[in-house]
């Protein structure tokens, strides 16, 4: 271990390791998501993928030829460029490789950062290293804005360390903070938990822990605000003229249900358990010690430490309370077993690993500090009352869920899993009485990159035998691309596709070449052909990605494709083989 030290902080050797290290785990990527990946279609990736679809062919934000108020479309700006690529299904590759590419560039951000901070080469190294090892690097395989959004956080922390943290209040700082702030935010809502977190820690800065310039605080946070409000009210006007948009945007509705929850006392008592149970098991998943150290240290931490810890607890605690207060209520409200979505929150183990590394030496120096102890039983009693195991739906929520499901899927097993954090805790105390510093790092760490190993190896096994066993649903899709291709003429806005429901058959939609289609659900197209046969369609409903409407341009489209067999008056069966869809032409 000396040797690689030694090497790694030998002139500029870390550059040529964090070039190969950044090519290989490209590669291992892009070569497992082409082995064991597939649209098998998390609903999501259905909307970003269409988007991206829309993207290229200059149809704005069309999903289901409806524009939706739905401006977070970054991650689909970027892997449009796929589409200019062969059928759906190298395009599909293709996207699997800007994938690797995106989340295994936080390698370069992540180092510089944490030298920045630690001045340490061979530390900085072993948290970007461990920064692309962490489970969620298996949503390279998945049409997901995280494959973007985790590398822009990265970048926000990036900027916070090196600039904010240099000089808090100098307003250039601060502006260029509230720019790229609002740019991570066209990727992803919950950027908008990051814009909220700044705001929380300038306000504990102004009221807490900086009274002495209190006037720099606040101008900082009226300019940060500011900035990022006047371009995102830019930005959003912007948007809804070039897409002739009235209606109210998915993140004001998100907001605005926010707010009408915030207000509803007992629904707030209800997010109590629920928001523990994140605080809990975020906590754990991050290794505890990560969290538990800093917090312990208090005012040991220098201010530099201190701010780092503050902005990363402000973030969490605002992305906690959006999950509680809009996603709960809609998912599973009152039940013990709560759906984790560690997605939205696992970039945080990044500012909260370089902090563990930064108090590494405030540890060597202090007595056995009392406060970990107390820190630790608390938590230990607090986890009894909680469903260490999430709820089904968090196999894409939170990855490494999926191991801990198949090694503890009974209640025993539970019980097992309660007694080995008690012991892993109080093996990792006793390692800090005795001053086992260097060991006691050497477990955390190593449980971490083993997790990580392990979840991802179980993952991308789970769903390369999900592939292998899986009925091929794209063939139908891939039929029908040729058989449009063929007939002259064919305008895709004059197909409409007839469904169950609005998730169902998504991965067909997915291989379609085109994202300008109509959709509708079965039960809809069902009634409206039976009170009103060989009448145009314009009445019928229509469904987008969170919308209802109807459209008159539809009037009878020139083909019905069902995965149900219908009669309908002035249409006939196309002349086309298809497994499991009925494709119907206008007579």
């Amino acid at each position: 271990m000396s040797k690689i030290k030694a090497f790694i902080e030998k002139g500029h050797n870390i550059y040529i390791i964090l070039i190969i290290t950044f090519i290989v785990s490209v590669v291992l990527r892009t070569g497992l998501g082409l082995l064991c990946g597939q649209m098998n279609v998390f609903y999501d990736e259905l909307l970003h993928w269409n988007l991206s679809k829309s993207v290229y062919y200059h149809l704005g934000s069309n999903f289901r030829n409806d524009i939706l108020s739905y401006k977070e479309i970054l991650y689909s700006a970027v892997i449009s460029v796929s589409h200019g690529f062969g059928n759906t299904q190298t395009q599909y590759y293709v996207a699997v490789g800007i994938n690797s590419v995106l989340m295994s560039s936080v390698l370069f951000p992540v180092y510089f950062m944490a030298d920045n901070f630690l001045n340490n080469k061979f530390r900085s190294f072993i948290i970007a290293f461990l920064s692309i090892m962490i489970p969620e690097m298996y949503y390279t395989t998945k049409i997901l804005q995280e494959n973007l959004y985790y590398p822009m956080v990265i970048w926000f922390f990036y900027i916070f360390i090196v600039l904010i943290l240099k000089n808090q209040y100098r307003l250039r700082n601060v502006i260029f903070l509230g720019c790229y702030t609002f740019l991570a935010s066209l990727c992803k809502q919950m950027a908008l938990n990051i814009f909220a977190g700044v705001i929380l820690y300038y306000l504990l800065q102004f009221f807490i822990f900086d009274k002495d310039n209190r006037k720099k605080c606040l101008t900082s946070l009226l300019f940060f605000t500011t900035v990022f409000l006047g371009l995102k009210f830019f930005y959003d006007i912007l948007f809804n003229i070039l897409n002739d948009i009235s209606k109210e945007s998915s993140a004001e509705a998100t907001i605005m249900a926010i707010l009408r929850n915030m207000t509803d006392s007992y629904l707030l008592s209800r997010l109590i358990y629920p928001a523990l149970s994140y605080l809990l098991l975020t906590v754990l998943y991050f290794g505890y010690f990560t969290i538990a150290l800093p917090l312990a240290a208090g005012k040991e931490l220098n201010k530099k430490e201190r701010n780092l810890f503050l902005i990363t607890g402000t973030v969490f605690f605002s992305t906690v309370m959006v999950i509680c207060l809009r996603i709960i209520p809609a998912e599973n409200l009152d039940e013990v077993a709560a759906r984790f979505h560690f997605r939205y929150l696992f970039y945080l183990i990044v500012p909260l690993l370089i902090l563990f590394f930064s108090i590494y030496d405030k540890i060597k120096r202090s007595r056995f500090n009392i406060r970990i102890v107390i820190l630790s039983l608390i938590y230990v009693l607090l986890l009894g009352y909680i469903s260490i195991m999430p709820a089904e739906g968090s196999t894409i929520d939170c990855v490494g869920a999926n191991y801990i499901k198949y090694l503890f899927n009974s209640d025993m097993m539970v019980n097992t899993l309660h007694m080995l954090i008690i012991i892993g805790i109080s093996v990792c105390i006793y390692l800090l009485y005795r001053k086992k510093i260097k060991l006691f790092y050497s477990v955390i760490l190593a449980g971490l990159l083993l997790s990580g190993v392990t979840s991802n190896l179980y993952t991308y096994i789970y769903i390369y035998n999900d592939k292998q066993n899986s009925v091929s649903k794209n063939e139908d899709a891939l039929a029908l691309n040729e058989y449009f291709e063929g007939q002259p003429d064919f305008d895709w806005k004059s197909l409409l596709i007839v469904s169950d429901k609005n998730v169902s058959d998504a991965k067909l939609e997915t291989f379609l070449n085109r994202p300008d289609y109509y959709y509708s659900k079965t039960e809809d197209f069902n009634d409206y052909i039976k009170e009103r046969p060989g009448e145009s369609f314009w009445e019928l409903n229509l469904y987008s990605f969170n919308h209802q409407f109807q459209d008159a341009a539809i009037g009878y489209p020139e083909y019905i494709l069902t995965n149900k067999w219908f009669s309908v008056e002035g249409y006939e069966r196309a002349n086309i083989n298809l497994s499991r869809f009925y494709l119907y032409s206008r007579e």
